[in-house]
């Protein structure tokens, strides 16, 4: 069912389903809509306060300037930029005496997965970012932002096929920044995501990880995920169910043969790995339609990865 979720904006809405303990282990959208205040109106959040909980906001400024404070600690964000927070969190977002108007979109979600990625972003990018409105992950936003006001996302399947494509265009954004950022990579994590990439068709454990780095498993477990969000072994998984979705995509090889080639022992196990992070089976994500236009990086034996912006 949807509902309008804020009565003072007529371009927001919330959803709410009969059966809501489906929405526990998948991601899911809560909320999305696109808002215009002012000083007039006025518009304050404290997240401290908000009755939600275990729900994560990316909101994206269009016009004009808004600000959160975050730990205490003040951000402008004008046009083009961003914040992402958990709920609840020490931070409030409103918009300041400085500015007339603040036109921003936003999403609202929950589910594991959400926070998984969450903790990525906050970990190696920190609240707030500035984003091009060109960039993929926006205009995706807004798609989605459409697609509710049209009326075209009726359940919970649907709404959650949104969120985990909203959430692979973060880890896709984000992770091309890291990319362009190496130098300031931590030499053994580097080591580490490189060793993984390098690597990932056979049978690694922490063991074989660390090695290469010189750190404990302890060590390199706790390092890593500060600057992932994952640690070594979900990194591996995470990077493996990748290759996997293209190849499902972009081969007629079955589900068996997949899960062996990229270094998947059991095919069991690689069908709820899949699940778990995709919110689909192998089998679902392959009679997706038009799967090929939602594809940001095209991953090949010759070339690695190719970004297809």
């Amino acid at each position: 069912m949807l509902s309008k979720h804020d009565p003072t904006s007529k371009d927001t809405y919330g959803f709410d389903f009969k059966n809501p303990t489906k929405l526990d282990y998948i991601a899911t959208i809560k909320a999305v809509g696109i808002e215009q205040r002012s000083q007039e109106n006025g518009y304050f959040w404290d997240c401290r306060l908000r009755e939600e909980t275990n729900v994560f906001v990316f909101q994206y400024t269009l016009s004009g300037c808004g600000e959160i404070r975050i730990n205490g600690k003040t951000h402008l964000l004008p046009e083009q930029h961003a914040f992402m927070i958990q709920i609840p969190e020490n931070c409030q977002y409103y918009i300041p005496s400085s500015s007339n108007d603040w036109k921003f979109i936003f999403i609202t979600l929950s589910g594991e997965e959400v926070k998984n990625c969450w903790n990525y972003i906050n970990s190696t990018h920190g609240h707030v970012f500035q984003i091009a409105l060109k960039k993929r992950i926006i205009q995706q936003l807004v798609a989605t932002y459409t697609d509710v006001q049209n009326g075209q996302l009726l359940d919970i399947y649907q709404v959650s096929q949104k969120a985990y494509e909203f959430l692979s265009l973060c880890y896709r954004h984000f992770e091309t920044r890291i990319d362009s950022l190496l130098l300031s990579t931590p030499p053994d994590v580097e080591k580490a995501l490189h060793f993984i990439k390098e690597n990932f068709t056979n049978n690694l454990n922490v063991d074989d990880i660390s090695e290469q780095t010189g750190l404990s498993k302890s060590h390199l477990t706790r390092k890593f995920k500060n600057f992932t969000g994952y640690s070594p072994l979900n990194y591996l998984n995470k990077y493996r169910i990748e290759q996997a979705s293209y190849l499902l995509q972009h081969t007629q090889k079955t589900v068996k043969e997949i899960s062996a080639d990229v270094g998947f022992t059991d095919s069991n196990y690689f069908c709820k790995a899949f699940r778990k992070m995709k919110g689909m089976s192998p089998n679902s994500l392959r009679k997706t339609k038009d799967s090929q236009q939602n594809l940001g990086f095209l991953i090949t034996e010759s070339h690695g990865i190719i970004d297809l912006d």
